[in-house]
């Protein structure tokens, strides 16, 4: 794969998955000092999911994954691995670029999804990662941290 490569432009946050978000709101609150920046309701392929979106200053952020719904595919992960990391996101310039980038290198982009001018996503698989879920993102970051709760 020499000579071809992803832009990526940073580590934007890692995706964690819990049975209980308000437990792990209050970890994240309480012990690690997180601001809680975001929370809502979201759909992925046709399943209701709960996304919690903490800033951690300099040091990043950490978005909570969690759904009451035990056939949820989060749940189905957790039950599978247990709570933890789910995913890795990587802020790209460019998502367009990023999967030719990935197509080029024998990569096949999954789940990319362009639908939103404010947040364009694709995945890479496990099995091409390392064992790791990437979610590479193109996304405004002035417009999701201008709906920061408040």
């Amino acid at each position: 794969m020499k000579g071809v490569a992803v832009k990526v432009k940073k580590i934007d946050h890692v995706g964690v998955a819990v049975k209980d978000k308000e437990r792990a709101s209050r970890f994240l609150t309480g012990v690690l000092g997180a601001r809680r920046v975001l929370d809502e309701p979201w759909v992925f392929r046709g399943q209701e999911f709960n996304w919690a979106y903490f800033d951690l200053g300099a040091s990043g952020r950490i978005e909570l994954i969690s759904s009451p719904d035990p056939d949820n595919f989060i749940n189905q992960f957790i039950a599978r691995h247990g709570e933890g990391m789910h995913h890795i996101t990587l802020q790209v310039e460019d998502l367009s670029e990023a999967v030719e980038t990935l197509r080029e290198a024998g990569i096949e982009a999954l789940d990319v999804n362009t639908s939103d001018e404010h947040w364009k996503e694709a995945f890479i698989s496990p099995r091409d990662a390392c064992g790791i879920l990437i979610q590479l993102a193109e996304f405004d970051e002035e417009y999701w941290m201008g709906r920061a709760l408040k």
